[in-house]
């Protein structure tokens, strides 16, 4: 609006008076805008706190869970989630404070200052208008002789000086507030913006640096999810199989399984039905204890688990308080065990302790045979506790390097190895010592704390990332500190690591010495761009000869039969085929040569590369096969771990369980049976990536390495009887099975 002529002041001219009025009326307009502004930032600064505030409540609770997670990513990440969130909040109240006193306290200021004087200045224009007005009627009225004629015009021109001063005032505050609309006012919406603008680039910031880790992390859920799908469809087809061999078998676990021969005969007495204990026997299942009272006797269903040489029994739902439902053990190497017919009740048998003896009732006739076998196993275990199980280890394409000696205490050793263990420790200190094992492989970063396991190389988080969306297929990464380790990946780190990776895979770079194209202060997308490079598209291995292409798969092949990793490794980012068969060799593949010259570094390696693990010879034998008719228990695990078909068979019919029990390999065996029956009856859904190997790698007291090839390893009772009762039965139906009263339908072929 333009500003008001002072000169119209003079005239006051009934067009000027309008133009008053219009600037008024927008002053008014504004006043009101102003008002309702302040209090709506008024409005906007409690919602803000109170918002804030929840916020920070949130980040508190973030660290709650966080604290309370078993596992170590989830917390970290809530961890590191809440200090961001902490941080945008301290964010919001600095802007909120800066709203307060930069723009709040200004407009009320302004209000205060500028807009309350014009009302009194109008009011007091107004009544020195109506003063002259006055003034001007009096001294208009007088007759020409009137004596008060001078009086009156003295009060006229007073009046009209007045009016003149109050006008002149009232029309510049008018000009002055419309003037200060445009910059005073503005300044302090700018003012305003600025600090929003601040407060938005400094959460933009903060959550800017989390952002590669929320990638990574969404890298891992999407794992986490996809193991899960797999579990889940796991599980529903284990329900299925449970359902439908119950309808089957159409009878519930607790029908009384009627036989000609008594329970109570030498069968229970004679050692020579017990299995031979092997290692710690895993048992658990509810039994019913029978308790002695005064005047009656009372059954009782409790859960028994045998733990190491004890006997643990426990109440499903104990009451605080009540004696009869706490915990109680019994040591196993003091007690006998027998079946005993002599009872009220069927399916019984006795534990008699020296200060005892402990009446307990299964569900059938089965389950009691189970129970004192696994009693009887335990109690020969004890006796013999003293013995030393020896742990060794087959370095890759060599001799076989001594890891740890353990104590055999009744405790399954685990497949699998963490990062905490000694020898781990010691083991993940060698590889950081490696040349070049210091900085990140592909972008240079100090301490690497990621690797990727089947490129032998250490890598920075952010790199890790990049690795990580490339898929496993090219890279499989894992945390230093935070995942488990199994020993084999550990030694292929040793093997390789970044150095010797990176001759092969920055070939070109470091024969022509180009420098690096990224480096730790790289942005995401120029270390993602290079690693593509780097591993997928191969821009920086060396060129090869058309000859040396031609023969890369047998190249390949003797690297893994003449062990060198470094150069398999080569051959196959060069295109070599990890299941390339060598027709002078029986069409074995290098995973049929790793198992028979027991290189557990080789398989590891081969494994990781996703070689096909059920890959057949020349006689119909997959590696599995292999690693049964060696008696090599350790990889059969692996094998059926990475999920191996037991089933497949050979070209003269037979499985990898048919030739371990053709050649008496008790271990090889058990281990098979173990699968098999873990699979059917206790599998658990949930953790059926490892289904029993623990315990079972725990239940031979002797290294599988060691009694190799050797005689001991082999049983003194015949494992193989003849099927002759039919003499339709073809010759693939002729093959051997196990000859074991309790689970031989697992092992008999299916026809």
């Amino acid at each position: 609006m333009p500003a008001l002529d002072l000169k119209g002041c003079i005239e006051d001219s009934p067009v000027f008076r309008r133009r008053i009025a219009a600037h008024e009326e927008s002053i008014s307009n504004f006043d009101t805008s102003l008002k309702s502004l302040v209090k709506l930032v008024k409005s906007q600064l409690d919602l803000s706190t109170e918002f804030s505030q929840r916020q920070s409540q949130i980040a508190v609770e973030f660290n709650t869970i966080a604290s309370g997670q078993d596992d170590p990513i989830v917390g970290h990440a809530l961890d590191k989630f809440a200090k961001s969130l902490t941080e945008v909040e301290k964010c919001r109240n600095l802007m909120n404070t800066h709203i307060s006193s930069m723009f709040l306290e200004p407009l009320e200021q302004f209000i205060r200052a500028e807009l309350a004087p014009v009302k009194e200045l109008k009011k007091k224009f107004e009544r020195s208008s109506d003063d002259v007005d006055s003034s001007l009627v009096k001294y208009m009225s007088k007759k020409p002789k009137d004596q008060m004629i001078a009086e009156a015009s003295r009060d006229l021109y007073e009046n009209r000086l007045k009016f003149q001063a109050d006008y002149m005032e009232y029309v510049m505050k008018l000009n002055e507030v419309e003037a200060k609309k445009k910059f005073d006012f503005v300044e302090n919406i700018l003012g305003y913006m600025y600090t929003s603008s601040v407060f938005h680039h400094q959460g933009y910031e903060i959550l800017k640096d989390l952002e590669p880790y929320m990638r990574d992390l969404t890298g891992l859920l999407q794992d986490s999810r996809q193991r899960y799908s797999e579990e889940l469809e796991e599980g529903q087809k284990y329900q299925s199989e449970c359902f439908q061999t119950m309808v089957e078998n159409g009878k519930l676990s607790t029908e009384d399984k009627s036989r000609t021969s008594s329970m109570s005969s030498g069968r229970t007495t004679s050692n020579d039905m017990v299995p031979k204990a092997q290692g710690p026997v895993s048992k658990s299942g509810y039994l019913f204890e029978r308790r002695s009272g005064r005047m009656l006797q009372s059954w009782t269903r409790r859960y028994y688990t045998i733990d190491g040489e004890d006997l643990v029994a426990t109440t499903r739902n104990p009451k605080m308080g009540r004696e009869e439902d706490q915990a109680t053990s019994m040591n196993l190497r003091v007690c006998s065990i027998r079946v005993a017919d002599g009872y009220d009740r069927r399916f019984c048998f006795e534990i008699i302790s020296p200060s005892r003896v402990t009446v307990l009732q299964a569900e059938n006739e089965q389950d009691v045979l189970d129970w004192v076998n696994s009693l009887k196993m335990v109690n020969q275990l004890a006796l013999n506790s003293d013995k030393t199980l020896a742990s060794s280890f087959r370095i890759f394409g060599g001799g076989k390097k001594p890891i740890s000696d353990t104590k055999f205490d009744n405790k399954p050793l685990p497949m699998t190895s963490e990062p905490s263990t000694e020898g781990d420790k010691a083991l993940f200190k060698q590889v950081r010592n490696m040349p070049g094992n210091n900085f990140c492989a592909d972008c240079r970063a100090a301490d690497p704390d990621w690797a990727s396991i089947n490129l032998g190389t250490l890598l920075c988080i952010e790199c890790s990332g990049i690795h990580r969306s490339l898929g496993v297929h090219v890279s499989k990464v894992r945390s230093v500190t935070l995942d488990k380790w199994e020993t084999e990946s550990i030694e292929i780190m040793l093997l390789l690591g970044n150095v010797k990776t990176n001759e092969i895979f920055e070939a070109r770079l470091l024969s022509e010495q180009q420098d690096r194209p990224v480096n730790p202060a790289s942005s995401r997308a120029e270390k993602t761009a290079f690693i593509t490079d780097k591993y997928v598209h191969k821009k920086y291995i060396a060129e090869t000869s058309e000859e040396e292409a031609e023969g890369l798969n047998e190249q390949f092949w003797k690297a893994i039969k003449n062990p060198n990793l470094h150069t398999a490794l080569r051959c196959l980012a060069l295109g070599a085929n990890i299941n390339y068969r060598n027709p002078d060799e029986k069409l074995y593949t290098g995973l049929h040569v790793a198992v028979l010259q027991e290189d557990i570094i080789a398989v590891e390696f081969l494994l990781q590369w996703f070689c096909d693990v059920d890959e057949k010879d020349d006689d119909g034998w997959t590696a599995l096969h292999l690693a049964a008719a060696e008696n090599n228990v350790r990889f059969v695990l692996t094998l059926l771990k990475r999920h191996a078909k037991p089933d497949i068979k050979s070209n003269a019919g037979k499985t990898a369980l048919d030739i371990a029990v053709d050649q008496q390999h008790v271990q090889a065996v058990t281990a098979l049976r173990l699968f098999a029956f873990d699979k059917q009856h206790n599998a658990s859904p949930a953790s059926s990536s490892d289904f029993g190997f623990r315990e079972a790698m725990s239940s031979f007291k002797s290294s599988p390495l060691e009694s190799r090839n050797s005689s001991a390893s082999h049983s003194a009772l015949d494992l193989r009887t003849t099927v002759t009762t039919n003499s339709n039965l073809s010759a693939v139906e002729k093959t051997s099975i196990l000859n074991d009263d309790q689970n031989s339908s697992l092992l008999r072929p299916s026809g």
